[in-house]
């Protein structure tokens, strides 16, 4: 077990440590990167980044799922938990809760032998929480935009192929793509999996344009941006049929299609890189 001061000797209200400086410190004695926390919990690098150092408020699932990772005895949801003013104790200390597996804090499968067990009331599944396939699709879906962000970070400047390739591979490692991918892979649904496999490929294409030394402005980089963009809406129109909404047109939403076409140099208006 991580060694970390025990916070259950004071009023959670009284705590006047936040959840990121404490989550920093429990990850820095664990000896874990941002990287490496972030696939055992299954939320981005960039997001805990922001957890730790306040830019992001965080939330009572990541912290209990943090602390199963880094072995903390519930100390980071206690601190989530009075940060939010929930003075429920943590699911995790909740030894009779069977709906959830204890390793993740996820809602529990229930084996082959196993009737649905009933949720309660204030159970988290009754106030939004998504299932976890649904919630496995959102993560990839916001991974693969930070990756693509982080590629168009390296897009910008001036080094040679040799020395993007570092930076281009690691970003979609960084973002959690692969670590959620396989996650998708293993929970998600045909049409979910079908149509996420498609953006990925297609930001694996980016990636593979940036590191050959592909610029923003160049039609290198619009001959595999426009696909993955295309891509990446079709991949949230099916998550919104999983979740039971209609999915949307482009034109509801103002655009001539999906894949940007219409701003892009190549295709009529001057292209403006995006800042």
């Amino acid at each position: 077990m991580t060694s970390v001061r025990d916070d259950r000797r004071e009023s959670p209200t009284d705590s006047a440590e936040r959840l990121g400086e404490c989550l920093r410190r429990c990850r820095e004695a664990a000896g874990l990167s941002l990287s490496g926390l972030a696939r055992r919990v299954n939320y981005s690098r960039g997001y805990l980044s922001k957890v730790e150092t306040g830019r992001a408020p965080g939330n009572v699932q990541l912290a209990r799922r943090c602390d199963d990772a880094l072995a903390t005895d519930g100390i980071l949801a206690r601190l989530a938990q009075a940060q939010l003013g929930d003075s429920r104790p943590p699911r995790a200390a909740q030894p009779s809760d069977r709906t959830r597996d204890p390793a993740t804090g996820w809602p529990r499968q229930p084996g082959p032998d196993e009737a649905m067990p009933q949720r309660r009331p204030d159970d988290p599944l009754h106030q939004g929480e998504l299932p976890i396939g649904s919630a496995t699709a959102v993560a990839f879906m916001l991974a693969l935009d930070e990756a693509h962000n982080a590629l168009r970070a390296v897009a910008r400047t001036n080094r040679s192929p040799a020395a993007r390739r570092d930076p281009a591979n690691g970003t979609l490692d960084h973002a959690g793509v692969y670590a959620i991918r396989e996650r998708l892979l293993a929970l998600g649904t045909v049409p979910l999996v079908t149509a996420a496999e498609v953006a990925f490929l297609r930001l694996v294409a980016i990636r593979d344009a940036i590191r050959a030394g592909a610029g923003l402005a160049e039609a290198d980089y619009h001959r595999v941006y426009h696909p993955f963009a295309e891509a990446l809406w079709l991949f949230r129109m099916a998550v919104r049929v999983e979740l039971g909404q209609p999915p949307l047109t482009p034109d509801a939403l103002g655009r001539a299609d999906w894949s940007d076409r219409e701003r892009c140099r190549d295709c009529g208006e001057p292209y403006q890189p995006s800042e």
